[in-house]
């Protein structure tokens, strides 16, 4: 897996995530803690949070045709320093009404939302194909271990220095992730059809992604799993750590155990290409049914860690050939805006499953709406794989967009 980063600029361009991903794990620590503390508690929080998540989902909307029709190293350039005045803008709202911090944060939401776009579409630009599992594998265990660390260090230093030092250091970490991006080149992007409005070739990037059938199961199997399993764990694993078990330390444990799981299962899936690659990934993603079922049934923390372990490497076992099969059929000038169709599913439909899901919860029962999702999700896992060429990641229909795709120079 590391022999990716022998290229130089592969290494620059995942340096620049790494940046951008340990500020944003760093960020929503930080905010709680400070909204909590100076600006009126856990309502004022669900604005600010909320703004962030809406101000990501503005962002993805339009990344993609910007991702396809300029220089996407400078795109994630831009989104970086955008998200860099941001954070220093917020810190600057912390005396006045929650509404500015508000939205500042939406405009660090919305530059992830753009940087995530045109990074995952500059992979699949400028990596050959046959390192693309392994570039794709390096995202993720960077992701994974960011989002260990950064919640711990965003708490060190909120606590023992500033809210101050905290966010600067964010916003130092995204201007480094702005400077790193404008040194990886990337192939000249096409123009635009004449007279072609954004919106226009945002219904171009639906259209291809229509022409993948794999990809729509994809898309409806996390739809599934975002809206169902991984909300309604979010919801209840604090509620059964301290009902169950008498505190919150198997919340940290079993976290603790999913990243572990998620990083294994992107370390496999870097080495191993079955050929039925689709098979494999879909099992994968089914296998995070028995998170919510362990919560419901099992009264040992140890297997609850168990299913959480199991749940990230199966995973992994699913993004890195899902995120390496679009890369490999999706044609370079469109694959910014189906990356962003991926996104804007991935988290757009969580935040559903955060309203619906206490409603469930009160109508049925916490447990039987626990085992509901798991078994929802994988069910809808396992009928992906009915459709013509869910099990291979190719559509039979489909003509191979750029088999030969050529390295970019660094």
């Amino acid at each position: 897996m590391l022999t990716v980063l022998r290229d130089p600029g592969f290494l620059r361009l995942s340096a620049s995530y790494a940046a951008s991903a340990s500020a944003s794990a760093l960020l929503p620590t930080a905010l709680t803690l400070a909204v909590i503390d100076q600006l009126g508690g856990v309502r004022a929080l669900g604005l600010v949070l909320g703004a962030r998540t809406l101000g990501f989902i503005a962002g993805v909307l339009p990344a993609g045709v910007i991702a396809d029709r300029l220089p996407r190293h400078r795109v994630m350039a831009w989104a970086s320093g955008i998200r860099a005045v941001a954070t220093v803008v917020t810190l600057a709202f912390f005396h006045l009404p929650v509404a500015f911090v508000c939205a500042s944060v939406f405009f660090v939401g919305a530059g992830e939302g753009v940087f995530r776009t045109a990074y995952q579409a500059l992979v699949g630009e400028r990596v050959p194909e046959p390192d693309r599992p392994a570039a794709n594998a390096v995202t993720t265990v960077v992701m994974r271990v960011t989002l260990v660390v950064g919640p711990g260090l965003a708490t060190l230093l909120y606590t023992q220095l500033s809210l101050v030092v905290c966010l600067l250091a964010g916003a130092v970490l995204w201007a480094g992730s702005a400077l790193l991006a404008v040194v990886v080149r990337g192939a000249p992007r096409t123009a635009a059809r004449p007279g072609a409005g954004a919106a226009t070739e945002f219904r171009v990037g639906l259209a291809e992604a229509r022409r993948h059938r794999w990809f729509l199961a994809g898309l409806a199997a996390l739809a599934v799993w975002l809206t169902l399993a991984y909300s309604v764990q979010q919801l209840q694993l604090p509620v059964v750590s301290a009902a169950r078990f008498g505190g919150y330390a198997l919340v940290g444990a079993v976290l603790g155990a999913y990243s572990v799981g998620a990083i294994l299962g992107a370390v496999l899936m870097a080495r191993w290409q079955p050929r039925q690659l689709g098979l494999v990934a879909f099992l994968g993603l089914g296998l995070y049914g028995l998170v919510p079922i362990s919560l419901a049934l099992s009264s040992t923390p140890v297997l609850i860690a168990a299913a959480y372990l199991v749940g990230g490497i199966g995973i992994e076992v699913f993004n890195v050939p899902w995120f390496t099969a679009i890369q490999r059929e999706v044609p370079t000038d469109k694959l910014a805006r189906v990356s962003a169709l991926d996104f804007l599913v991935s988290y757009g439909m969580s935040p559903i499953g955060l309203v619906l899901l206490p409603v469930a919860g009160d109508a049925w029962g916490a447990g039987v709406t626990l085992v509901l999702a798991g078994g929802a999700t994988t069910l809808a896992c396992l009928a992906a794989l009915l459709v013509p060429g869910a099990r291979r990641f190719h559509d039979p229909l489909v003509r191979r967009a750029d088999p030969t795709r050529q390295r970019v120079a660094a």
